[in-house]
């Protein structure tokens, strides 16, 4: 007796009874909706990566876009709870009427909405009729955007809820297990979003720090190399002079000893010259010595007044062989300030100096050289060096105390550097403006000794 063979029937989706031709339709429509899924899918990625460097807000859009048509839902939201590098998020799909008040309910932990329900389980959640749902709270917003099923898929980072994709429908028409699948995909790429913001702005600040690190260690290495040079430059500007002093003084007490007699008093007070000349040598070290060492070494009460009137009396011989009228308007009552008197007195020995080289450089047979000293509100106290050179010239005016820049051809640069160095160690200011009708002001700003304000 032969046995029967029989083919087992496969049901594929629908009823065993349907005609070929609607099988076919629902396979042509099953493959469109995956090649759908796929073009929204890539679309997404494309933007990701385009959007990397720029504003993920389009890439988040575009997401919402996507779940809302592929998954035929009325609206949707996304909601992107703050973090370091990513402000609070809220884009919406759904007519400008309930825009506001979609946006104003509140991703908390709960069982009265789809949102706090995803916030507890960290997990897809859809609710098929809210009006049917004993527990859904949401009555007043339900009223007003009309929804009655939504759907609500976290965005989860290392397990915990960053944010969601909400899609609701005005009828009762539950979303599909493909639907929730296609949802989540797409909260993964917004993920994926959310994650290359952060990356981007950790490399972007990372970079910035650099940046900043390598700044610092440039004007550090400039400042340790114009200390160097400052000292090295100080040293041979500030000791030639006395030392040229020294070396004149010695041939003139030789050529006085030479005569018959010896004149004993021109001798005296040749030498006399060298010894001073040997102190100005040695203060000039000491100056510097205070200037690289500890800032607060050697500072004591200073009348500034005194002072100006000290240096001016030591270039009495340059300004009358150079033809400089010089004036000074020093108000008795000027309160002393607290510095080293050494230091100040080398930034307005190179002030003058300064000064007085501008004017005889120019052809300006009306030479003038002003000094004044006075008071600044309450705190501080103002010293002017005024001159009637050419002044400077407003392109270099900017950084004209910065090292190595010099209006001189033989200049190194350095002086007004060194000068500035100082009054700001004194926690002062050194700023120039031009002078009316032409000329500079040099002007010094330096804080008054507390007990005497």
């Amino acid at each position: 007796m032969s046995k029967r063979h029989t083919t087992p029937v496969v049901h594929r989706h629908g009823s065993s009874n349907a005609s070929p031709e609607t099988e076919a339709t629902r396979l042509r429509h099953e493959l469109h909706e995956a090649l759908e899924q796929q073009a929204a899918t890539a679309g997404v990625l494309k933007l990701i990566i385009s959007s990397s460097f720029g504003d993920p807000q389009q890439v988040f859009a575009n997401i919402l876009a996507s779940a809302v048509r592929i998954c035929g839902a009325d609206g949707g939201a996304l909601h992107l709870v703050a973090t370091q590098n990513m402000p609070q998020t809220f884009i919406e799909l759904s007519p400008a009427s309930q825009s506001e008040v979609a946006s104003k309910i509140v991703v908390e932990p709960g069982r009265g909405s789809v949102l706090g329900r995803v916030a507890i389980e960290a997990k897809p959640v859809q609710v098929a009729d809210v009006l049917a749902d004993p527990e859904y709270t949401l009555h007043e917003a339900q009223r007003k955007i009309g929804y009655r099923t939504c759907l609500c898929v976290p965005l989860l980072r290392d397990g915990h809820p960053i944010g969601v994709i909400s899609l609701m429908r005005l009828t009762v028409r539950p979303f599909t297990d493909k639907q929730i699948e296609i949802v989540q995909n797409f909260a993964d790429q917004a993920v994926v979003a959310v994650e290359n913001t952060r990356l981007i702005a950790e490399l972007r600040q990372r970079t910035d720090q650099l940046a900043r690190s390598v700044t610092e260690l440039q004007r550090e290495r400039n400042n340790k190399l114009m200390n160097l040079e400052a000292m090295v430059a100080s040293i041979s500007h500030e000791v030639g002079q006395p030392l040229a002093s020294i070396a004149t003084s010695g041939s003139a007490a030789t050529r006085f000893l030479k005569h018959m007699p010896p004149n004993l008093e021109e001798v005296q007070s040749a030498l006399n010259r060298m010894i001073s000349s040997c102190h100005r040598a040695g203060q000039v070290f000491d100056n510097l010595r205070a200037l690289f060492g500890k800032a607060e070494k050697g500072h004591e009460p200073i009348d500034v007044n005194e002072l100006i009137r000290g240096v001016l009396a030591s270039f009495q011989g340059d300004l009358e062989e150079h033809g400089i009228t010089a004036g000074v308007r020093l108000p008795e009552d000027l309160p002393k300030i607290v510095a080293h008197k050494g230091q100040l007195q080398e930034v307005l020995i190179n002030l003058v100096r300064n000064a007085i080289e501008a004017m005889q450089a120019g052809k300006n047979d009306h030479r003038v050289l002003q000094l004044s000293s006075g008071r600044h509100g309450d705190d501080s106290i103002i010293l002017l060096i005024e001159d009637s050179g050419p002044g400077i010239d407003p392109k270099r005016a900017e950084n004209i105390f910065d090292a190595f820049v010099t209006t001189k051809s033989r200049g190194m640069g350095l002086g007004l550097a060194l000068c500035r160095m100082i009054i700001d160690q004194h926690s002062g200011e050194l700023s120039v403006s031009p002078a009316h009708p032409r000329g500079s002001i040099f002007r010094i700003a330096l804080p008054i000794l507390p007990a005497t304000r």
